[in-house]
C-alpha cells in the first residue's frame, strides 16, 4: 500500500510542477504525462555518465529546480490551472486503482515477454551509464534494443523505492491510466465521447467464434478445434491472421507485458491530441514539442516513428506552414547520445510480402476500418464503386484481397486532405499504413512463414489508435437514428471480448507483487537478498537450450539485475541475430555454464569462473533439478552468503576458497 501511495504521490507532484509548461502547450490536463516525459529525459541525460539511482535523484531535483521559478511566475493562475486538470486527475487515479485491482487476479511476472521486460527494468536500476547493462549476457550493454520506456518505470521505481515485483505492475497501471484518462478528457472536451469506447474495444474474433459455435451446435458447420472457451482466449483473438500477431490496445493492456509497444500507446494518444491542437491553433510551440515527442517515442518503441513522422510532415504540409518544419530536428538532436550508442542487429532491411491477408481475417482483426470505409463510400458513392469494381479483378489475379477496399480509402481520403480535416488525415495515414504492410515487411530473424509477424503486430496497434480517433469524429457527426442504432450494435459487438474476458477472471490473489509466485519454488527470499547485493556476475541455470527464453530460467538475473553468464538466449539471438558472432557466443556460454554446474571437481571449473568473472553462484530450484547433489556440493569451497534450506548462494572469492581439489 505504501508503494502505491508514494507512486501516485510522485505522479501528482509531477502534475503540479508541470502545470505552467502544460499551459504553454495549451493542454493543461496533460501536465502529468508532460512531467513524466521531461523528468525521464533529464534522468536519462544524467544516467549517461552516472549510476542510475544517483541520476534519478539528481534528475528529479533538477526538474524541481526548473519548475519552481515557472510556478512562481504562474502563481496567480495555478488554482485555475489545477481546476482545469482536476477531472483528468480523478479519472487517472480511478483508472490506476482499477487496473491494480485487475492485476491482483494475476500479478505474476511470468509468461509472454514479462521475464524479459523485468530483466531490462532491473538492469537499468543497476546501471552506470547508458545504454543499460544487459543482464542476460555478462560484459555486454543493452545496446541492441529501445529502452526508454523501461527507464520511465525505473525512474519512478528508484524515486519511490518500490520493490521490483510491485514496480513492474505499478508501471503497467500507470500506462493504462494514461490511456484512459487522456482519451476520456479529449473525448469530453471535443464532443467525441465514444473515443475511449472505441479505443478499448475488442476485435470481431470473439463474435465470430460465438456465431461459429452456434452454427456448429445446430449441425450446420464443423470446424476442428472450434470451442466456446476460445472466444475469450487472448492467444486466439490476437492470432486471427495466420503467421502474424494482431493485438489491439485492450488485449495489449490486459495481457500485462511491460513491453515497448504497450508503453508507447499513451504517447501515441498524446501525439494525436497535440496534433489536433496544432491543427486548431497553429501554435509553433506545440509543433516543437511534437517533434521532441516523436524522438522520445522512437526511444520507447521505434516502430511508431515512420508512421508518426509521416503524420507530422503531412499535417504541416497540408497547413502550408513549411517554416514550422524547422522544429523537426528536435526529434533527433536531443537524443544523439542514444542514437550513437545504439547498435541494433535484428533488422536486415525491407522485404516483399509473399503471403497477404485474406479479407475476412482483416475485417475481424481490424474492424474499426469499417467505419471510415462506410463513411467514405457513402460520401463518394460513384467514385468508390467505380474504383472498387475496377480493382476486384486485379485483386483476384494477383491475390491481393484488401486492394479493392484499402486503395479507394487511401485515394479518396487523400483527395480530401486539402480540407485540413483531422479525421481525413488519420484515415489516410492509417489506411496507407495497412496497405503498405500488405506489400512490404521489416526483415527480421523470423523465418519465412512468420515474415510479417512483427510488422503486422506493431503497425496494427498504431492503425487501431488512429482509426479510433477518426471513427469517433465520424460517429459524432451522425444524426440519423437508424445509423446510430447500427453504430450502437456494431460497438456492442466489439465489446463482446472485453466484457467476456473480464467476466472470466478468477483466482483473486490479493497482491500486486509480481515476484510473489517465486515462493512456490522457495526462491522469493533468496532473490530479495540478491537484490541488495553489490553488482557482479551471477551463475544460474542457463536453460534447457542455448536459445530458449520463455521459461522460468533466467529468473535470478531478471529479478535482481545482476548480469548472468547467459539467460534468455532466445531474446539475445533475436536482438543480435545479424551479428555473425551471436550464435557461437550463446552456445559457448550455455555450454560453459552447464560445465560449471555439472563438473564434479572444483579445479576443472576455476578457469571458467575466471573467464566470466563470476561473483555469485546460485543453487536453487532449477539448479537442484538439473544437476546432481554431488556436483553442486563442490561449491561449498566458496563462502556461503545465503542459505535457507531451499537455496544456497555462494560468493566466488578465490582468496577464501578452501581448496581447488
Amino acid at each position: 500500500m505504501l508503494s502505491i501511495i508514494c507512486w501516485l504521490g510522485l505522479l501528482a507532484l509531477l502534475s503540479f510542477l508541470t502545470l505552467p509548461i502544460a499551459s504553454k502547450l495549451k493542454l493543461v490536463y496533460a501536465s502529468k504525462i508532460f512531467g513524466l516525459i521531461a523528468l525521464s529525459y533529464i534522468v536519462w541525460l544524467f544516467a549517461n555518465f552516472l549510476d542510475f539511482k544517483t541520476a534519478s535523484l539528481i534528475g528529479f531535483l533538477t526538474y524541481i529546480a526548473i519548475c519552481i521559478p515557472l510556478l512562481a511566475r504562474f502563481k496567480d493562475e495555478i488554482k485555475d490551472l489545477a481546476k482545469d486538470s482536476a477531472r483528468f486527475e480523478v479519472v487517472f487515479a480511478i483508472s490506476f486503482l482499477i487496473y491494480l485491482l485487475y492485476t491482483a487476479f494475476n500479478p505474476d511476472i511470468f509468461g509472454g515477454e514479462k521475464m524479459m521486460d523485468v530483466s531490462v527494468l532491473s538492469g537499468i536500476l543497476r546501471s552506470r551509464g547508458m545504454p543499460p547493462i544487459d543482464v542476460n549476457l555478462a560484459g555486454f550493454r543493452f545496446d541492441c534494443y529501445y529502452y526508454m520506456g523501461y527507464l520511465i518505470v525505473a525512474t519512478l521505481t528508484s524515486l519511490t523505492h518500490a520493490s521490483i515485483g510491485v514496480a513492474f505492475n505499478l508501471g503497467l497501471a500507470t500506462f493504462f491510466a494514461f490511456v484512459l484518462a487522456l482519451s476520456v478528457e479529449f473525448a469530453v472536451r471535443n464532443g467525441v465521447k465514444i473515443l475511449p469506447i472505441l479505443l478499448l474495444a475488442g476485435n470481431l474474433a470473439s463474435f465470430a467464434i460465438l456465431i461459429g459455435c452456434g452454427l456448429q451446435r445446430l449441425g450446420l458447420i464443423h470446424i476442428e478445434g472450434l470451442k466456446l472457451e476460445r472466444a475469450f482466449d487472448f492467444w486466439t483473438v490476437t492470432r486471427v491472421i495466420p503467421g502474424t500477431i494482431n493485438e489491439f490496445p485492450f488485449a495489449t493492456l490486459t495481457f500485462r507485458d511491460l513491453h515497448p509497444h504497450l508503453m508507447n500507446i499513451p504517447f501515441q494518444i498524446l501525439f494525436l491530441i497535440l496534433l489536433f491542437e496544432y491543427i486548431k491553433l497553429k501554435d509553433r510551440k506545440i509543433l516543437a514539442f511534437l517533434s521532441f515527442l516523436l524522438g522520445f517515442m522512437f526511444t520507447v518503441n521505434s516502430w511508431e516513428f515512420p508512421t508518426y513522422l509521416t503524420l507530422l510532415i503531412l499535417t504541416v504540409s497540408i497547413l502550408r506552414r513549411f517554416e514550422d518544419l524547422i522544429a523537426l530536428p528536435l526529434a533527433l538532436f536531443p537524443f544523439i547520445p542514444y542514437f550513437i550508442k545504439l547498435h541494433p542487429s535484428a533488422v536486415k532491411g525491407i522485404g516483399v510480402v509473399t503471403e497477404r491477408t485474406m479479407l475476412p481475417n482483416f475485417i475481424v482483426a481490424q474492424p474499426l476500418i469499417l467505419i471510415p470505409l462506410c463513411w467514405i463510400a457513402w460520401r463518394n458513392k460513384r467514385s468508390f464503386l467505380a474504383m472498387f469494381l475496377a480493382l476486384v479483378p486485379i485483386a483476384f489475379i494477383i491475390n491481393f484481397q484488401l486492394l479493392p477496399i484499402l486503395v479507394p480509402i487511401v485515394i479518396l481520403s487523400g483527395i480530401s486532405l486539402l480540407k485540413r480535416d483531422f479525421k481525413n488525415i488519420l484515415i489516410f495515414v492509417s489506411s496507407l499504413t495497412l496497405l503498405l504492410v500488405e506489400i512490404f515487411y521489416v526483415n527480421d530473424p523470423y523465418p519465412q512463414k512468420w515474415e510479417r509477424l512483427n510488422t503486422v503486430f506493431k503497425t496494427y496497434v498504431q492503425a487501431w489508435i488512429m482509426l479510433s480517433f477518426a471513427s469517433a469524429f465520424i460517429i459524432s457527426d451522425v444524426k440519423n437514428k437508424r445509423s446510430l442504432i447500427v453504430v450502437a450494435l456494431f460497438v456492442a459487438i466489439l465489446w463482446i471480448y472485453p466484457l467476456g474476458y473480464l467476466a472470466t477472471l478468477h483466482g483473486f490473489k490479493g497482491s500486486i507483487d509480481g515476484m510473489l509466485y517465486t515462493k512456490k519454488f522457495g526462491e522469493y527470499d533468496a532473490l530479495r537478498f540478491l537484490q541488495k547485493c553489490p553488482n557482479g556476475v551471477v551463475l544460474e541455470f542457463p536453460g534447457n537450450s542455448p536459445f530458449g527464453s520463455y521459461t522460468y530460467a533466467g529468473r535470478v538475473s531478471a529479478f535482481t539485475g545482476l548480469q548472468s553468464v547467459i539467460a534468455r538466449g532466445g531474446h539475445e539471438l533475436f536482438w543480435r541475430y545479424f551479428n555473425n558472432s551471436t550464435i557461437p557466443m550463446l552456445y559457448e556460454r550455455w555450454r560453459d555454464a552447464n560445465e560449471i554446474y555439472s563438473a564434479n571437481n572444483i579445479s576443472e571449473i576455476i578457469p571458467l569462473l575466471k573467464k566470466y568473472n563470476v561473483k555469485y553462484i546460485y543453487v536453487g530450484y532449477l539448479e537442484k533439478k538439473h544437476y546432481s547433489e554431488e556436483a553442486l556440493r563442490k561449491f561449498e569451497v566458496f563462502r556461503s552468503i545465503y542459505e535457507d534450506g531451499r537455496v544456497e548462494i555462494y560468493e566466488v572469492t578465490f582468496l577464501t576458497a578452501k581448496t581447488h581439489n
